[in-house]
């Protein structure tokens, strides 16, 4: 290891370290997801699994991303049965985006294989250091939600569910 600094520093330093860390567990995830479909694609699905049907201006802020970038993950799942467009029931001119039976059964398996990776990695791990790691990541991400151009806080998931990597929620 480095020669510890100050705590803002070493706190930095643990952060980038965590995301690149994530970025080789996302990848091991990957292998789940359907062959030439975007990994990235799957954090919409897996917000549509967590949060219900949305509109799809909805479903980009959820899922922190870019509206162009949403559409073209949305015609992706579309084409790979995973997502199904239906009315909106409260709109009928506008289009709800809803998991289809095979995207709810992906995300399943997705959210399965992410529980084990965490049960794994956490193994030993006493129930109060849970609850504070819990605690502590649960308060770094609403203030980083706060910082973020935007609505924020519209679909925090519940503790049950950590959010992928899809991203997030994978």
């Amino acid at each position: 290891m480095c020669a510890h600094g100050d705590l803002q520093g070493e706190l930095g330093f643990e952060l980038a370290r965590h995301a690149k860390l994530l970025h080789i567990v996302r990848a091991r995830m990957a292998t789940k997801v359907p062959p030439g479909l975007d990994f990235a694609a799957v954090g919409l699905l897996m917000t549509l699994v967590r949060c219900g049907p949305r509109r799809q201006g909805e479903l980009a802020d959820a899922a922190l991303l870019d509206p162009s970038t949403t559409s073209r993950y949305v015609s992706a799942l579309a084409r790979a049965g995973l997502v199904e467009r239906r009315p909106d029931p409260d709109d009928g001119r506008a289009v709800q985006l809803v998991a289809s039976t095979a995207g709810l059964l992906l995300g399943a398996e997705l959210t399965e294989h992410r529980q084990q990776v965490i049960r794994d990695v956490l193994d030993g791990w006493s129930e109060a250091d849970l609850d504070v790691l819990l605690g502590l990541i649960r308060r770094l991400n609403d203030a980083l939600d706060q910082q973020r151009p935007g609505p924020t806080g519209t679909d925090t998931p519940g503790p049950a569910e950590p959010t992928p990597s899809t991203d997030q929620e994978s």
